[in-house]
């Protein structure tokens, strides 16, 4: 009955590798589904912090040379100077904030950007009253305005970029978990993979002992 017996071990490690196949199966679509979040992940690293950072480094820049310009105009000529060079940074300024929409915001810093351009628009106001439509002497009156709606858009951009380095971590946080949990289910593969082939040779040599013996021609002896 050993061809029976031969059957019945074979089928059970038939059943085996079937598992077996079926997990690598999964965890073959489990890698790519964690590839692409990885992706996604290191995507909006770049896109939504990093990128994000960049425009808040270049919007304090030029809220800061503004500030620098009224501060060092000290006659009139220069304030009038002053005035093509203000207009310069108002425009790259809105071409910043629209670079900064098009990432994707967490719903604080939606708020707080919603905020930031209420200012912006409120320092414009401010700057056309007091710089463009106005004359040296009433600018430098209305430093002491213009510099506090300086210093509360410039608080709000260091709350903004507080914000890319809070979810930068979570994004930091989160790659890891998925590397982790690649790397584990690798390990738990390997181990499959070695079973794999232990069931493998087990089957070869069974099969090789339970091949019937040819009969010897007594002849022979």
């Amino acid at each position: 009955m050993k061809w029976a017996y031969s059957i019945e071990q074979k089928m059970k490690a038939a059943m085996v590798l079937t598992v077996i196949f079926v997990f690598l199966f999964i965890k073959n679509v489990s890698d790519k589904r964690h590839f692409h979040e990885l992706g996604d992940s290191f995507s909006a690293v770049y896109e939504d912090r990093l990128m994000a950072e960049s425009y808040i480094y270049e919007l304090s820049n030029h809220l800061s040379r503004k500030k620098l310009l009224v501060d060092d105009c000290n006659t009139q000529e220069d304030f009038n100077h002053i005035k093509d060079k203000i207009k310069s940074h108002n425009t790259a300024i809105q071409t910043l904030i629209g670079s900064y929409e098009k990432t994707r915001l967490t719903p604080t810093e939606e708020v707080l950007f919603k905020n930031f351009k209420k200012k912006i628009a409120d320092g414009l106001a401010l700057e056309q009253k007091h710089i463009h439509q106005s004359d040296f002497s009433n600018a430098a009156n209305a430093r002491p305005i213009l510099d506090e709606a300086f210093y509360g858009m410039l608080n709000t951009l260091n709350h903004l970029s507080n914000i890319q380095i809070t979810e930068g971590a979570k994004l930091n946080k989160s790659s890891q978990k998925i590397v982790l949990g690649s790397a584990s289910d690798t390990h738990f593969e390997l181990t499959l993979l070695i079973v794999l082939g232990t069931i493998i040779l087990t089957l070869i040599f069974t099969s090789n002992s339970t091949m019937p013996k040819t009969p010897r021609d007594a002849s022979l002896n």
